[in-house]
């Protein structure tokens, strides 16, 4: 009876899990086309993206170094990723499972993955990943330093003084609930937005605004602001 048992947990199915993998590269019409390389390692701005056909239960050993958050299928999220090209992306769950490890310090975890309320330690499945820190920035993506690049630079200068600001109320006690601490912030922060950008609104006004506007006109000014300009 118990090798009969035996027996039918070997023909059970494995479930798919979908681990990220590597571009796959290029290979001649006339060969077989390569199996992409595992993805063993990627860095703290990377986001490593699992997907399954059935519920997972991920532990990462040790603790502290990769936080797993689960995602629901049709979800988009637009990060860097573990295998990808190493830009920001738009990345979708296509499977009923998906799974997000983030990085919260650089070094080395094993993943231990089994199905939810298997008991079943031949579905147990081990991955040892490696977290790096995150890229530097390269010299192409330096900061612009035209009119649209000081109008944001200007906006994080007083996002980041609210924040500080909103901190020393809570801590005087002149705000005391969460609902009083977001209609403040709501209030100052859309000041500070209309503090930052009207310079370009009033630029633009100028340059093709009221009976001066055509569509063209308007195209080839905005147009700049993708290069940085």
């Amino acid at each position: 009876m118990r090798l009969f048992l035996l027996c039918l947990l070997w023909l059970q199915d494995q479930p798919t899990i979908e681990f990220p993998e590597g571009v796959r590269p290029p290979a001649p019409a006339i060969e077989e086309t390569p199996e992409p390389a595992p993805v063993d390692a990627f860095a703290i701005d990377e986001l490593y993206l699992i997907q399954a056909d059935s519920d997972l239960h991920l532990i990462p050993s040790p603790s502290g170094v990769v936080q797993v958050t689960a995602a629901t299928q049709g979800s988009v999220v637009f990060s860097k990723f573990a295998g990808g090209q190493g830009q920001l992306e738009e990345r979708q769950v296509t499977r009923s499972h998906g799974y997000i490890l983030r990085g919260l310090q650089p070094g080395t975890v094993e993943l231990i993955v089994l199905p939810s309320g298997s008991q079943d330690l031949g579905q147990l499945r081990r991955r040892t990943l490696t977290i790096r820190a995150g890229g530097q920035t390269q010299p192409d993506q330096a900061q612009p330093t035209d009119d649209v690049g000081q109008a944001f630079r200007e906006y994080e200068r007083t996002w980041r003084s609210l924040q500080r600001d909103l901190a020393n109320r809570l801590d005087r006690g002149e705000i005391t609930s969460e609902e009083q601490a977001f209609d403040w912030f709501l209030a100052a922060n859309t000041e500070a937005r209309r503090l930052a950008f009207t310079p370009l609104l009033k630029a633009e006004q100028a340059e093709f605004g009221v009976e001066k506007w055509t569509a063209k006109g308007h195209a080839n000014y905005i147009r700049r602001y993708f290069d940085g300009r």
